[in-house]
């Protein structure tokens, strides 16, 4: 940045040194050390934050990129869809117009022997109070003794 060799800083520390005199050089050097220290941070902290700024950007950027391809992918993706379900459908359609164009299928008889024979009315209403299942009564208290 600057060229300044050890003959420059030399002569700076002899001029300082005339002007402002033994007693005020040692705290004019802290001071501008302290200055320069100041300086430096304030620097790190600027080139950190640009730092942090332009990565944050990069990551914008990446994100944005692949939201591009997935949208891209989505787009593939929903066309294949489409034409899986128009070739289910296709296939739908083929198989209803086989199944309707076929000859129609004959009802299989089954023999009389091999039907049960309904029960007669009468005979159901011959159950009588005896032949009915007993069911039992059980008496429950009305008021719990120890209740108020």
């Amino acid at each position: 940045m600057f060229d300044v060799g050890f003959s420059e800083l030399l002569l700076l520390a002899v001029v300082a040194l005339v002007v402002l005199g033994p007693e005020k050089l040692p705290h004019a050097a802290r001071m501008t050390g302290a200055w320069i220290g100041r300086i430096r941070r304030m620097v790190l902290g600027i080139q950190a934050e640009i730092e942090r700024e332009v990565s944050a950007q990069e990551m914008r950027d990446r994100i944005k990129a692949e939201v591009e391809r997935l949208k891209s992918t989505e787009v593939s993706i929903n066309q294949e869809l489409n034409g899986m379900e128009n070739s289910i459908r296709q296939t739908l359609v083929d198989a209803s117009g086989t199944v309707d164009a076929a000859p129609p299928v004959a009802e299989p008889t089954i023999p009389e022997e091999a039907v049960p024979a309904q029960p007669e009315p009468a005979a159901a209403s011959a159950l009588t109070a005896d032949t009915q299942p007993a069911t039992a009564a059980v008496a429950l208290p009305e008021k719990h003794p120890i209740s108020p």
